[in-house]
């Protein structure tokens, strides 16, 4: 008997390692957001989930210093078949594995179909076993989101309450009108002055409510986000057509935020 109940068990196990990961992309606007971002991410998977980081921040303000860790190769590097997916992975705690994408982010822009075919493969590989995908979302040069952040079911935007991060979060929203996402989640992250912080994002979420059509969430947790995510999910390969086809779309009329 314990043998049939061991036998379901791994089924359901092989079950749930083929359903396809939740995709949340955050834009951590300030140290604190981006702290905050690592915290939700290790709890996590410090709950039983399966999460892959994406950091789109090559140099300062990555995620890989706020967790103690260096990625030394890039996704885009995998995609382009100079190294090995195992290269690229960095194992940042049990439950998350942490991943550099600021190349994969640039080269999606410029992508052929080699690139394309090529990055469907490697993210069909990340995909088993894993049910939790979050991309910090790094805006390029000219306040372009990636197709790969894009692509995601969900977008928070974080702000860690200090005027400048309110300031930065109001601009971004601002930008993200008639983007693809009708609902942003927004979450006040590592603020040092809880009852200042509070007051600045009401105050964010009133104007920015008066001066778009978006529709504004508070949120206190990334749970939250992964889950509206997961009514959305669809199958896998529908985010895959997601990244591609904003890429393309992106590489025919380069569209900034905002424009």
């Amino acid at each position: 008997m314990r043998g049939g109940f061991e036998d379901q068990a791994a089924g359901l196990r092989r079950l749930l390692s083929k359903a396809p990961p939740q995709v949340v992309a955050v834009l951590a606007c300030g140290s604190g957001a981006l702290r905050w971002t690592a915290g939700q991410v290790m709890t996590r998977a410090q709950a039983g989930r399966q999460v892959l980081l994406f950091d789109e921040a090559e140099a300062c303000g990555n995620l890989g210093d706020v967790m103690g860790v260096s990625p030394r190769f890039d996704l885009g590097q995998v995609v382009e078949g100079e190294v090995s997916l195992e290269h690229a992975q960095v194992q940042a705690l049990p439950g998350c594995s942490l991943y550099s994408a600021a190349r994969l982010a640039r080269g999606l822009g410029r992508a052929d179909r080699l690139y394309a075919a090529r990055f469907r493969e490697t993210c069909r590989r990340l995909q088993a076993g894993s049910d939790l995908w979050v991309i910090h979302a790094r805006p390029d040069e000219a306040m372009r989101l990636s197709s790969f952040a894009l692509a995601a079911q969900r977008l928070i935007v974080a702000v860690d309450g200090t005027p400048r991060s309110v300031t930065e979060a109001y601009t971004l929203i601002k930008r993200l009108e008639g983007g693809p996402w009708a609902q942003l989640d927004l979450a006040l992250a590592g603020c040092r002055r809880p009852d200042e912080g509070e007051a600045l994002l009401d105050n964010l979420m009133r104007v920015a409510q008066q001066q778009t059509v978006l529709a504004l969430r508070r949120i206190h947790g990334l749970e939250a986000s992964a889950a509206a995510a997961a009514v959305s999910a669809g199958g896998g390969e529908r985010f895959l057509d997601r990244v591609l086809g904003l890429a393309q779309r992106a590489s025919r009329a380069p569209l900034a935020l905002g424009t």
